[in-house]
């Protein structure tokens, strides 16, 4: 029985989720390479940063939610299926899959270690020293650190990051996912299930608000914004003018199904339209400030968290509003960390968390105006989860 076999076997022992410890060092941001200045590229795969944005002579009628009806709906769903083979669980599973045969062999070496070791530490951190030595095979700590020998001599000789190994995870996955969730997505009239979708809509006023008062410049960017789930619920919120928004998302497949959904609308005046980038958040090199930077369901797959709310911190202008979103709350979230800790490398920053990371980095310069509820509290129950805070002088 191989490491990976052994480690979904005893899976099932662990009764709850916490962070999975970095399988190089532990630290407080986790081993992530500096951000490259501007210009630099990934060496471990190519990371092509695509922008789409909007010139005269498109439409400028605003986008709509328009549910389909059932016989619209019932052929796209036809269609859907026959694009991934009949069944799309399958089928995205065959793409990811593909993507990963077609990496570089070094990289797809490293891949696989990296989701067998990611998943190994994710499985033992919660255990007490007394607990692993009679729950974990000797033989399989021992095959671990081999395979964390050679995923560390892969990751020098070939300058492979942590940060690399994740992407490498979540572009196949959305890219794969991209075409299916698009499409459900229309199929549903771009909305959600009326309780969740009032959660989103809550945050979404809050990014627009922060974008229509005195000091602001204009500019919403949205993170992670796949196929522009969003969008809709941020101009129904009143965010007027499409060239105010941005979004950028590291899967070039979310990126061309939303440009395909809504790049084409555009500012009468200026002739400008919505900004959608295909890059890593971590790693793009945004022009300007912005009144609000929002995460909806997102901050979850970053490679670094508090790393990306340093990032999303210095992109808002100053009295600017940075705003975290998940409808279906923290608890979901670690559920998804248990279930998948090579995706969901941790779970959602709890309100105690928030304030002593503002209280430790002076730098952050942020307030926290909003508190996320915690995991399976009556409140989260009825809000799910929702953390703002403000840039501050």
């Amino acid at each position: 029985m191989g490491l990976g076999e052994v480690t979904n076997l005893l899976v099932t022992i662990c009764l709850f989720a916490v962070p999975a410890t970095s399988f190089l060092v532990s630290s407080r941001r986790g081993v992530v390479h500096p951000h490259p200045s501007s210009g630099e590229t990934c060496h471990a795969f190519a990371t092509s940063t695509t922008l789409f944005s909007g010139g005269f002579g498109a439409q400028k009628s605003k986008p709509k939610a328009k549910k389909m009806n059932a016989s619209q709906a019932k052929k796209a769903q036809k269609q859907l299926l026959l694009r991934y083979g009949g069944d799309i669980a399958s089928g995205t599973s065959s793409r990811i899959a593909r993507a990963i045969d077609a990496l570089d062999p070094h990289l797809k070496e490293a891949a696989g270690l990296y989701k067998q070791v990611t998943q190994f530490d994710a499985l033992v951190s919660p255990m007490t020293e007394e607990d692993r030595k009679r729950l974990i095979p000797l033989v399989q700590e021992e095959m671990a650190n081999a395979d964390r020998a050679r995923l560390l001599s892969l990751m020098e000789d070939h300058d492979i990051s942590e940060q690399d190994l994740h992407n490498v995870y979540q572009e196949a996955t959305w890219s794969a996912s991209a075409d299916a969730k698009a499409t459900q997505a229309d199929i549903a009239g771009n909305k959600m299930k009326p309780e969740l979708q009032d959660r989103i809509t809550k945050a979404c006023r809050i990014a627009v608000d922060a974008s229509q008062c005195e000091d602001s410049v204009g500019r919403v960017l949205d993170v992670g914004c796949g196929h522009g789930s969003i969008v809709l619920s941020l101009t129904e919120e009143g965010l007027g003018n499409p060239d105010m928004y941005v979004g950028v998302d590291l899967s070039p497949e979310m990126i061309n199904a939303a440009v395909e959904r809504y790049g084409s609308e555009r500012n009468g005046r200026t002739g400008n339209g919505r900004t959608f980038i295909a890059a890593d958040f971590l790693r793009h090199d945004f022009e300007g400030e912005f009144d609000s930077v929002i995460f909806c369901s997102a901050l979850h797959d970053m490679p670094d968290c508090l790393g990306t709310i340093e990032k999303a911190a210095t992109l808002l202008r100053t009295g600017g509003k940075l705003i975290i979103i998940h409808a279906q709350g923290a608890q979901h979230v670690l559920g998804q960390h248990k279930a998948n800790p090579v995706m969901v490398k941790r779970g959602l920053p709890l309100a105690q968390e928030w304030k002593e990371m503002i209280a430790s980095d002076s730098d952050l310069k942020l307030e926290l105006d909003i508190e996320p509820a915690d995991p399976r509290s009556t409140r989260e129950e009825r809000e799910g989860y929702l953390a703002v805070l403000t840039k501050t002088l």
